[in-house]
């Protein structure tokens, strides 16, 4: 088998831990996982074993191939999938669907008449409960029902028996943010609509809110599950936290030098020019690149670890290469080499090139440093 030159590795102990911190947090209620996005970049294949461990009671995707990777990789406890993907389709081909909707027990969001028609039929032609979960947009105006067709979407589904709504949400746009007047704002509009939905006396077995800023920041939020997503993976949402729980960062990605050359001073490094040496130098090239998700904005401005120590980007960093400068660390007698390991993302909160500090010297948040790695990047549980 030959080996990947970029190797991921994701701590089962830290995806425990974090769970199991997050989980007592809130007080032991239900822990849903975002496991969207290949589980945020990290493979959902290295990280199913540590949510398993965990007892985390529900899985959370985006779409229904998703939904279906979980279930091929034995996965037998709830899915529900946030997004209205199965709205767009029409026809034999929703039916399919739908059909393995039902077989599967998956947890949809419902949306439309429409799609309840298509559930409920091939729900009493399998003799099966299929599942769904309301959302109601409380501010965010992205996903979710107003309260009118929220609420005429629920009668609606009512009248079909074999539909089960086990669950109401909502989601929060400012939840990781230091000022949560927003947040308190949407969490007093979903607490009104769970008030007027128990006055018609409907029983909802699960209602949820909390993402990952709302798990940590809103203990108001947490209901009767917590849905957190990227403090799963070991990491805090927003630098505007008021609580930053000891989560443990999961993620180590590493690759190898493939060459170590020496250039003069006065030498340009990498397209465009951007870097021009000072001196002598010893300079190393690390197999990844914006293909790979690691991003161009990080040409001369990004840092590695080689042999313990940090080394700098310089050039810009091209599609499948970027170029480290190796001068200090080689002069001070430090044994590198053609296969040396490079860390290219740390695991330890501090380093420069930690998730969390890439985020934040890129402008951005770390679901975006985590999900944008690619697929040459092999994923490895240890």
């Amino acid at each position: 088998m030959i080996e990947n030159y970029l190797e991921a590795y994701i701590s089962h102990s830290a995806l425990v831990h974090n769970c199991n911190l997050l989980r007592k947090l809130a007080g032991g209620v239900k822990v849903c996982v975002a496991i969207k996005a290949d589980a945020y970049g990290h493979g959902v294949s290295a990280s199913l074993a540590a949510f398993r461990e965990a007892n985390v009671d529900m899985l959370a995707v985006a779409g229904i191939e998703e939904a279906i990777e979980l279930r091929q990789l034995g996965w037998s406890k709830p899915i529900i999938i946030f997004g209205s993907e199965f709205s767009i389709y029409r026809g034999k081909y929703q039916q399919e669907i739908a059909e393995v909707i039902v077989e599967k027990e998956f947890r949809i969001t419902a949306t439309r008449k429409e799609d309840i028609d298509v559930l409920a039929g091939q729900a009493e032609r399998l003799a099966k409960n299929a599942y769904v979960h309301f959302m109601y947009d409380s501010g965010m105006s992205r996903m979710g029902l107003g309260e009118d067709e929220f609420f005429e979407l629920l009668e609606y589904v009512r009248t079909k028996s074999a539909i089960k709504i086990e669950g109401v949400y909502t989601h929060f746009a400012t939840a990781d943010s230091a000022d949560k007047s927003f947040a308190k704002h949407q969490l007093d509009n979903f607490k009104r609509i769970i008030e007027k939905i128990r006055k018609m006396k409907i029983d909802i077995p699960i209602i949820h809110a909390a993402n990952s800023g709302a798990t940590i920041d809103l203990p108001e939020a947490r209901f009767d599950m917590i849905r957190p997503g990227i403090s799963v993976y070991g990491y805090h949402s927003s630098t505007e936290m008021l609580n930053k729980p000891n989560l443990q960062p999961a993620m180590k990605l590493v690759g190898y030098l493939t060459l170590i050359k020496k250039i003069q001073a006065g030498s340009f490094v990498g397209y465009g020019c951007t870097y021009q040496t000072k001196r002598d130098s010893i300079i190393g090239i690390v197999p990844i690149g914006y293909a790979d998700g690691y991003f161009r904005e990080l040409s001369n401005r990004g840092k590695m670890i080689v042999a313990d120590k940090i080394v700098p980007v310089i050039g810009r960093v091209s599609m499948d290469q970027t170029i480290v400068d190796l001068t200090d660390i080689i002069q001070r007698g430090v044994d590198v080499q053609a296969g040396s390991e490079v860390v290219i993302i740390d695991n330890h909160r501090e380093s420069p090139n930690s998730v969390e500090n890439l985020a934040e010297l890129l402008g951005t948040i770390p679901n975006v440093i985590v999900t944008a790695l690619g697929k040459r990047i092999r994923r490895i549980a240890c």
